[in-house]
């Protein structure tokens, strides 16, 4: 029920976040300054194909690792969120957005400290 509740408020969110957004480039941009305001630590911003990426340090992985488990609230929590912000933009923008996810499969982001997401049209 949580989790539901966490897609939902995402999507809410998504509504006044992405108001006016209408293109990846737009989209990303929004994005950014969100992340920057929850204190996330942008460190590249490659365009890769024709997808925008942003690879950042996620602060969140281990907080409440202790009492809830690894990577608790940056995967069990604010990816509901961000999961509601997928849902807005296939909806309303018709727009792919690849939530945050860890740089494991990257050639180039092997640290484990750090995350990516993508940004780009679905057509």
């Amino acid at each position: 029920m949580l989790r539901k509740a966490l897609h939902a408020l995402g999507y809410v969110i998504a509504h006044v976040l992405f108001l006016g957004a209408e293109t990846p480039a737009a989209v990303v941009g929004r994005l950014r300054v969100a992340y920057r305001l929850v204190g996330v630590d942008i460190v590249e911003t490659p365009r890769v194909d024709d997808a925008e990426r942003t690879i950042f340090l996620c602060p969140y992985r281990n907080l409440g690792a202790t009492w809830f488990g690894e990577k608790w609230l940056c995967h069990d929590v604010l990816d509901r969120v961000d999961d509601g912000y997928v849902t807005f933009l296939r909806r309303h923008r018709d727009i792919d957005y690849q939530r945050p996810r860890g740089c494991g499969d990257l050639a180039y982001c092997d640290d484990s400290a750090y995350c990516y997401s993508e940004v780009s049209d679905r057509r």
